[in-house]
């Protein structure tokens, strides 16, 4: 497996990020001398526990959080018709003890079972808890083709709570043991029947915090109770509290499916936390401080969650808001934003089991017009003239950056341009910049008194031709006709879709 990584309108520029963990499996049991041919030799087991956190479980750890003990049912293949199966392992607990595992119980009728060489192959499968699976047989070859398991939960809303330690339900992932390896000990990876997700929020505009936040259910209407949504498609998500679902074995590759049958509840979107009115304003602040307290949230602001059913279709998931902007200059001045809107593919959007998974939307000011003034002396009727007075304009544009919405800032080569009248004042003006970062704004000071602690800003001469990734510079223009100054903010470099 690997990691993988992708990055609302104005802009909820959307990161999705789909964390997958790499396991590593452990063979448990003594080591047994190699019988003589079509000698008999007691089966054993073992196992390792794929894990959902970057720390696998193997040995005592994983005997741990299966219970000690797991259920296992194995058949063979008929050695006259080599297409039917006879039973051998009918629901057998294995438990573990003295660091290996064993079935023999005379109490519960489990003795030794001992490889039969005439016949070319056994399947296997377990689950744990041993109480939540029943296994059934294929009515014609008598092969194992499904077990009910009972158990599973995930949140689908504050209704539909399910809390952060739930008892997870963990599915082997079937075995097939060829003649050649009756010698080995049967190992099984499990793996849990649960997925996990969490949603965040951010904002990176200057001068702005975000005060308010609604979110809207199934993408039309605000839900007053600020959880934070995602909406799909009719019934694409499921949840609930004690669900019964359904593995399907496939022996050709081998595998499974899975549904769920009853228990189930479904709607069109997923609530994550609640919205506090803390507003987050970085990407590591976006999950502790955007929610309240959450019975169902761990430590790390997951929600546990059933996984995708495996015929289901994945969809993209949208995450849609209005939002208030308060300015931070003292002035109280507030900017209603609607209907800002950001869209998860497809590919990252369909839980699997033993997956968690990380949503973050960063609010930026990509949509935002920012205001321009100009001058005019307009005409009376003692002078009989109109005379044009205006501070040089700067523009600053980025190479290769102009797309249709507007003009988006990164790190790179920048042109940048004066305008005195209809005169390309470029070669002739006077050019300073200065570099701020956004704890240096301080409310009531001209620009040049901006900077560090306060205090006044020695400004760098020259052109300002290329710029740094989450900068912000004040550019400043001087000619004949006056001084002009312009703001450039410089957003960081973004991986994946940006809406």
């Amino acid at each position: 497996m690997t990691n993988n990584m992708k990055k609302i309108y104005l802009t909820l520029a959307v990161v999705t990020s789909a964390l997958f963990y790499s396991c590593s499996n452990d063979t448990i049991g003594d080591a047994q001398e190699t019988p003589s041919q079509g000698a008999g030799k007691a089966i054993t087991f073992g196992s390792s526990f794929q894990s959902i956190t970057r720390a696998d479980k193997t040995g005592g750890d994983a005997a741990t959080l299966l219970g000690n003990n797991f259920k296992v049912y194995g058949v063979k293949q008929n050695k006259t018709t080599n297409t039917n199966y006879d039973k051998v392992f009918v629901n057998y607990i294995v438990t573990y003890s003295n660091n290996s595992w064993d079935y023999v119980n005379p109490t519960a009728s489990q003795y030794n079972k001992f490889w039969d060489y005439n016949s070319n192959n056994y399947h296997f499968v377990a689950g744990s808890p041993v109480s939540n699976f029943n296994y059934s047989l294929n009515a014609t070859t008598g092969d194992i083709e499904k077990a009910t398991i009972t158990g599973l939960g995930g949140r689908l809303n504050p209704s539909t709570s399910v809390a952060s330690n739930h008892a997870a339900v963990y599915i082997a992932d079937p075995v097939i043991v060829a003649k050649a390896n009756y010698n080995n000990v049967v190992n099984f990876t499990f793996r849990s029947m649960l997925s996990k997700v969490r949603v965040g929020i951010y904002e990176t505009i200057p001068g702005y915090k975000i005060t308010d936040i609604k979110f809207y259910d199934n993408a039309q209407t605000p839900n007053s109770s600020k959880y934070i949504t995602l909406n799909g498609t009719d019934s694409y998500f499921q949840g609930g509290n004690a669900v019964t679902g359904t593995v399907t074995y496939n022996w050709a590759t081998p595998g499974y499916t899975f549904a769920y049958t009853s228990g189930i509840t479904l709607d069109k979107c997923w609530k994550g936390g609640e919205f506090t009115g803390i507003p987050a304003i970085s990407s590591a602040g976006a999950i502790a401080d955007l929610y309240g307290t959450d019975n169902d949230k761990d430590s790390k602001g997951y929600f546990i969650v059933i996984p995708t059913p495996s015929t289901t279709a994945a969809t993209p998931l949208s995450i849609k808001c209005d939002y208030t902007l308060t300015s931070l200059d003292g002035s109280g001045e507030e900017i209603l934003v609607e209907n800002a809107t950001a869209t998860i593919p497809a590919d990252y959007t369909k839980w699997t089991p033993n997956t968690a998974y990380t949503y973050l939307f960063k609010i930026t000011d990509n949509n935002l017009h920012p205001i321009t003034f100009d001058a005019v002396v307009v005409e009376t009727i003692d002078q009989g003239t109109t005379t044009t007075v205006s501070a040089p304009s700067i523009t600053v544009y980025q190479d290769g950056d102009v797309v249709t919405n507007g003009i988006t800032y990164k790190a790179g080569t920048v042109v940048v341009m004066a305008i005195e009248g209809n005169t390309d004042v470029t070669s002739t003006a006077t050019w300073k910049y200065v570099e701020l970062n956004s704890t240096d704004f301080s409310y009531s000071k001209d620009y040049e008194k901006l900077g560090a602690s306060n205090t006044a800003t020695t400004w760098t001469d020259g052109k300002l031709t290329t710029v740094t990734a989450d900068k912000t510079y004040i550019i400043k223009c001087t000619t004949a006709n006056g001084t002009a100054y312009f703001v450039l903010v410089v957003g960081g470099a973004e991986t994946g879709p940006s809406n």
